[in-house]
């Protein structure tokens, strides 16, 4: 049974990021007013919010919907779940997802209101699931406490990454929800719970499918998955998850002609952070993803695996490896992951595989951003325990060290090369090692944003390498790569986990804001010094808006019709406060906080 504490948490979350995305112009139409004692009488609870946005636009009443002013990618944010409708002499309270989606769906056309009907759904399970994933906390908990000190560094890394699974994404209000889970699979399948599997196997006519390399020494023989020996010379062994492996044969995951289902189970696997990718436990350092048939962060987010993303993830791995050598600064923190090979049947995004091959680090710890405000289990968040190993517990040290790191790899990417990455909290993962600088791990980059004339300038060499298969991935407005840069690692990497930190110790606040416009200036600066523009960035951190991801309207609530996005998941507003306006012109010097 759902927990009503879970409830209010999703709920005025999605009231929130309607909020942040503007959904329906209720922040842009909305204003601030006072409902006077009539209608607050109508107020369900005892203590009564301060501030209230009138929202007279919207069919079917007037909302008056309880807000904060404050949030650091809004205006005004959400502080209820709950609000109240006027409807003619008639005052009514109202709370709950199916009721706040319908209220924002009145009035628009049927599509628009099935997706936000299905949304609500998207929400349902996310209360579920939110509660489910307390249980795994609990359970868990023994074996996160000491993440950090644990003698082996896959399980280091392992532990790190399942820590990171309990904290919900800063903007996406469902992300909780793994839509297509039952309990039980939630319970074998999801890493909140640390089980392990194995995986299941197909063999597929070398005829129908394409692999980009070798297999890697971990693959299985035939005979070890209960087929002939003689099937090695016509087919190849294909790993399968086994949510999707019951699946195969219907109408929308065919199986190639000619295919054979082994029989028999192999290689034992663990879910990471992305569900997807999976860590093999008698390979340590090699991931395997496939593709699952569930949808997370939208109801159009299918988690499937287009074949597109093979080529292009490890394209750029190979460009990376080309600046590395190239570039000593970015030589010194950044690691790519070996992200070689694969294989897809066809354009069949259902039968797509990747495998990554982590470089050998076993003195390192490997953390990804997403882990560092999740609470572990003395309360205090990851990022304090990290403070405490390698920063002698001075959290500012460590806040310094990993904005400098971040500022400097991706505005030099960005300004000097024209790549801007989509490393996401996921994706951003730092190697700490005692007594050796921080590090990036660079890794499942299929979705960057590239200026290929810059790339290519700086790279004379980059034509070996073709081009990417995705057009989606080459740009030619500079807006591109600023938007990516500023809604991924400006407010999802650094942002969002310093004000998770500061949510904890509000005091830090100012501080950390202060130390990460120095870290900007003083890059910038670097770069200046190098004769590289840095006019791009400096545009943009001067701006009096920056730009957001709006997630929620572009995966659930509106179709690609109503939003012209060419990807649901870089569809942008420019609707931000900017904490950094102004000061960012060349000739400014860095104001020491």
């Amino acid at each position: 049974m759902n927990h009503p504490s879970d409830e209010r948490y999703i709920v005025t979350r999605i009231i929130d990021a309607c909020l942040r995305e503007d959904v329906r112009c209720i922040a842009s139409k909305g204003i601030v007013a006072e409902p006077g004692p009539a209608l607050l009488s109508a107020w369900p609870e005892a203590a009564v919010p301060a501030v209230w946005l009138r929202i007279d636009h919207l069919p079917d009443g007037i909302v008056w919907l309880p807000v904060r002013r404050e949030g650091y990618l809004q205006e005004v944010s959400a502080c209820h779940d709950y609000w109240l409708v006027q409807q003619g002499g008639q005052v009514l309270s109202e709370h709950g997802a199916g009721p706040w989606l319908a209220r924002l769906g009145s009035g628009l056309d049927e599509e628009a209101q099935r997706l936000h009907r299905a949304y609500a759904e998207e929400a349902a399970c996310a209360i579920g699931h939110r509660g489910a994933a307390r249980q795994g906390y609990a359970e868990q908990a023994p074996l996160l406490a000491n993440a950090l000190r644990l003698p082996d560094a896959a399980e280091r890394a392992y532990r790190c990454d399942q820590v990171a699974s309990y904290r919900d994404h800063p903007f996406y209000p469902t992300a909780r929800a793994k839509l297509g889970l039952t309990d039980e699979q939630l319970r074998r399948f999801a890493p909140e719970f640390g089980a392990s599997f194995a995986l299941r196997w197909l063999a597929v006519p070398r005829s129908q499918a394409t692999c980009t390399s070798a297999a890697p020494a971990l693959w299985p023989e035939p005979a070890t998955l209960g087929l002939p020996a003689s099937v090695a010379e016509s087919h190849l062994l294909w790993p399968v998850h086994p949510m999707l492996w019951d699946q195969l044969g219907q109408d929308d995951f065919p199986l190639p002609d000619g295919s054979l289902r082994a029989p028999r189970e192999w290689l034992q696997v663990r879910p990471t952070l992305s569900v997807r990718s999976l860590a093999c436990m008698q390979a340590p350092g090699f991931h395997i993803k496939v593709p699952v048939p569930m949808r997370t962060l939208g109801a159009l987010n299918l988690r499937l695996m287009k074949p597109s993303t093979l080529y292009d993830g490890h394209w750029m791995e190979r460009v990376l490896r080309m600046i590395a050598h190239l570039d000593p600064i970015l030589g010194t923190c950044c690691v790519p992951v070996d992200e070689a090979h694969g294989g897809h049947v066809g354009e069949a995004s259902h039968l797509t595989y990747l495998v990554r091959r982590y470089p050998e680090l076993p003195d390192a710890t490997l953390v990804p951003a997403a882990a560092f405000c999740a609470a572990m289990p003395d309360g205090r968040p990851m990022a304090a325990h990290l403070a405490d190993q390698f920063h002698g517990g001075d959290l500012v040290a460590w806040w310094d060290d990993y904005t400098a790191l971040l500022c400097r790899v991706h505005l030099r990417l960005w300004l000097r090369y024209g790549i801007a990455l989509e490393a996401n909290q996921q994706n951003c993962v730092v190697i700490y090692s005692a007594g050796h600088a921080t590090r990036l791990l660079m890794k499942d980059n299929d979705s960057a944003r590239i200026r290929l004339p810059r790339l290519r300038a700086q790279l004379p060499g980059l034509d070996v390498l073709g081009t990417p298969r995705d057009p989606r991935l080459l740009v030619d407005e500079e807006a591109w790569l600023a938007r990516m840069f500023c809604t991924i690692v400006l407010q999802l990497d650094l942002q969002a986990i310093l004000e998770g930190l500061s949510a904890g110790q509000p005091e830090l606040r100012a501080r950390l804001y202060a130390r990460l416009r120095l870290q900007l200036a003083q890059v910038l600066q670097q770069l200046d010094d190098e004769a590289i523009d840095t006019a791009p960035a400096r545009q943009l951190l001067s701006a009096d808006r920056l730009p957001v991801k709006y997630l929620l309207s572009a995966g659930s609530l509106l179709s690609k019709r109503h939003t012209g996005a060419l990807d649901i998941n870089k569809y942008y507003g420019d609707s931000a406060p900017n904490p950094f306006g102004g000061g960012f012109s060349r000739n400014a010097s860095p104001a020491r906080p």
